[in-house]
Formats: C-alpha cells, structure tokens, sequence
C-alpha cells in the first residue's frame, strides 16, 4: 500500500496521560506490597495487572548514574506495523514513474535510461532521501507506442500517485503534454529530441537533451566537412528522424554539396530495394541514414548487396554494439559513422559521475542520472510533494546560485539557505522557455566490430 509523503523526523510516539501514570503508580504499590516473596529486582515498578501483557506494553529501561527512568511508553499501534518506538520513523516515499520502451527497436536505450534511473535514485535514498521521503520508482514498458504510453502514464498518476514521469521517447513525450500540464505532473526525457516540443514544451514539460535541431546541426556538420561531392538521405517516416534529417539537408546544401535523393520511407517493410533504386542510381559518396534498428538493418544489407560502396552517417538508433552482428561487421567497418548527443567527458562532473556508476558511458545514460537529480533538488527546493512543486523550482535549482553535482550536495546548500546549480553529469542544463538544454554531440567511427570516439562537438559549437 501506498505510504503518504510525509517530512522526515515528523511521525509522533505515543505517550501515556500524566493522570493515568499517577494512577498506575498507586496500584504497582498495592500489587508489590500484596506479593509475598516477590522482591523488585530494580527494573521499574511491574505493570498493573490488567496491563501486565508484555506484547501491550514497553518495559522501562534500568536508570543509570542516579537519573531518572524514564516513564514507559505504550506499544506501537499494530497499524504502524509494530515498528519499535526507539527506531528513526518511517521517511515515508515520494512516486516517479519510469516510462520507458523496453522492447522494440529502442528497448536498448529505454534499459540504458532506466538503470541510471534508478542509479540516481539509490544515491539519493542513501544520502537519506528528500524532504517528501525517499523515492519510490514504477517502471512500465512502452514498447514505443504513444497509446501504451498514455495508458501506462494515466495509470501511474491516477493509481500510484507518481509526481513525475521520466524517460518517454518523442512521440510519447508529445502524446503525454496535454495529460502532465492538466494533472500538474512534471514529465521528462533524456532523449526525446522532437522540435514539436520546441513548441509545446517548457511547462510541466522538459528534457535534458537538446532539441533535433541540435542533432541536425551535428549530423550536418560532419557532413560538410568531409568533402562529400553528393549524399543521399534516405529517412525513416517518423517525427524524431524527419525532423534531424531536415535540418541537416539545409546544412548540407548550405556546404554546396549535391544532395541527390531525399527519400522518406515507411518502416516495417521485408524490403526498402524499391526506395534504393533511385538512391544506388545515383551513386552518392554518402548515405545519411535516418532510421530506426529494424529498417536500417535491412536498408544497410540491401544497399551493399546493390553496389554502394561509400560512406554512411547513422543518426543515434543504430548507437548500439548489436548493430554489428545484425548487419555483419564486415559491411560497415571503417565507411560507417555515428552521430548522437553526449555528455562532454572532460567535465569533472562528468568524471565523478563515471566514476561512480561503470554504464555512465552508455548514450543518454548521462542525462538520464540529471533528470532524477534535477527531481530530487527541485523537492528540496520548493518544499512542496507534487509536481506543481518540482515545476516551480527546476529553472532555478539548475541556473544560477552554488555549483552542485549530486543530490546530497544540493539538498545541505539548499538547507544552509544557498541557491544552487546543479551542473549535470550530462553538462549544464539550463532550460531555454521550451524547457529544452543545449546539448553537445559526439561522432563515432565502426572499428573492427565497435563504436570508437572520432569527433566531439562541445555544445558552444553550435551556440551563435
């Protein structure tokens, strides 16, 4: 059963009225005087006998160096779960729902996201929890289907009470808006990239990755600065790789560079070699691939068997090791690249953070750590349990105010009556007015079966 937030150190003990102690007194001294051979052994006066069960009440402890015993104290109430009156109280829990896809084409990143969740979440229940008490996860599988995400986050707001929904991919992110700004429950996503949000986000709604816009500039510049004579784009039908590809095509064509197709393809396809006709026709030097795992896979195979021998740029679904025993290593070694937003790994927080937890170096896991950070101190912050709480304060526990790093550091500024920043694992996260951060991004080359580091784009790269 759900507990009710409570403040930590404020759950009361029973005490016993001074009248009825009194008279409690006057009867042990009938019933010692009455027992024949039945010496005090120095314990404390027995019980009255009608109060004589051990399970009712507590004995009082020996007084020592001549002071006082103190007065015995009823036993917990059985609905408090027979918790000892000498243990802390219960902290009591506050709810964040983890929406994440666990299955289908990004169940890879959606596990990614909700390890370093709940990572964050142990740093902070052992630094001692929030003022609303520890947090408590629930984790639901959207399998990247915005009805199931809907579902799923109606039912964590309306049945668990969750204050807070993190994890969800674009297009459930956007689905989502409506319900976070009318329950008042502050969504979050480490990597839902959509410039739909650019529009809708900023209140109840947010992310600790920049917008596809910032992907698109990435994937554009690496692009441009190749010294490609053509590339293809062939895109996947879908909001969170339009819209990246769009902005990288105008960079592109901005480099001078011939852009000889520009196709947009449906996934779930046995077969895309009726879109790669025109594509392989043309013979670019590249192909930037926008697409998910399951149709880029067929796309990669199909277009190597038809010929094409260039180079790839993959946008941030095929950032995962299992692409290459699902394509063949082979294929892709040393023609293939990847872009995606990162954390700048020479940032001490950064550092600290991977330090501390061996998957920080996973895509997104990062940001993910920030989103629970940002949580936890926006309840220390605002003082508030609920949502219209952590929306009131998140802009500011992250800009402006005393450097911070961790949850721990945050809450004893906060306590010693400081502003904060919270400077992220992930980097700075200050929210422009959609509720979105700059983010950096890093491009990765495939190198005898892995990912390897080749190029780091620091977010001032694309600050004007």
């Amino acid at each position: 059963m759900e507990s009710t937030p409570t403040k930590r150190g404020t759950k009361m003990k029973p005490t016993t009225p001074r009248w009825l102690r009194l008279v409690a007194a006057m009867l042990a001294l009938a019933v010692i005087a009455a027992a024949c051979g039945n010496d005090d052994d120095g314990d404390g006066p027995a019980a009255p006998a009608e109060q004589a069960a051990p399970e009712a009440t507590a004995a009082a402890p020996e007084a020592t160096d001549g002071a006082t015993a103190p007065e015995p104290t009823e036993a917990p109430d059985a609905s408090e779960g027979g918790e000892p009156v000498d243990e802390p109280a219960d902290r009591g829990e506050v709810t964040i729902g983890v929406l994440v896809p666990l299955t289908g084409e990004l169940g890879e990143f959606g596990k990614i996201v909700a390890d370093a969740i709940e990572f964050g979440v142990g740093e902070i229940n052992v630094a001692g929890g929030t003022v609303c008490g520890d947090i408590r996860t629930v984790v639901a599988d959207t399998g990247g289907d915005p009805e199931t995400g809907i579902r799923e986050a109606t039912n964590m707001i309306e049945s668990e009470g969750a204050i807070a929904i993190l994890g969800p991919t674009s297009g459930i992110m956007v689905a989502l808006v409506d319900l976070a700004k009318r329950e008042e429950v502050v969504i979050m996503s480490p990597y839902a990239g959509t410039i739909t949000l650019n529009e809708l986000g900023g209140d109840f709604v947010y992310r600790t990755v920049s917008s596809d816009l910032g992907d698109g500039a990435a994937s554009g510049l690496w692009l441009s600065t190749r010294g490609y004579g053509s590339v293809a784009f062939m895109v996947q039908n879908e909001e969170s790789t339009i819209s990246p590809a769009e902005v990288a095509r105008t960079e592109v064509e901005e480099a001078g560079i011939d852009i000889t197709d520009f196709v947009v393809y449906n996934p779930g396809q046995p077969s895309y070699q009726a879109e790669l006709t025109s594509v392989l026709a043309s013979d670019p030097d590249a192909i930037f691939l926008a697409g998910g795992q399951e149709s880029g896979v067929t796309l990669i195979k199909e277009a190597v068997a038809g010929g094409f021998d260039g180079e790839w740029l993959f946008t941030a679904d095929l950032a995962v090791p299992e692409i290459f025993d699902a394509v063949g290593a082979e294929l892709i070694n040393d023609k293939a690249f990847v872009e995606f937003a990162d954390a700048d790994p020479s940032l001490p927080e950064f550092i600290s953070f991977e330090e501390r937890y061996p998957g920080a170096g996973a895509p997104f896991a990062p940001n993910s750590f920030d989103m629970v950070t940002l949580v936890a101190l926006s309840l220390e912050a605002s003082g508030q349990c609920d949502g219209a709480g952590i929306n009131s304060v998140i802009r500011g526990v992250s800009d402006g105010g005393t450097p911070v790093s961790t949850f721990a550091e945050g809450r004893d500024a906060l306590a010693s009556g400081d502003d904060i920043n919270y400077e992220g694992a992930s980097g700075p996260l200050v929210f422009d007015p959609s509720g979105t951060v700059s983010g950096a991004y890093t491009i990765q080359q495939a190198q005898n079966g892995e990912w390897v580091n080749v190029e780091f784009y620091p977010a001032s790269t694309f600050v004007e």
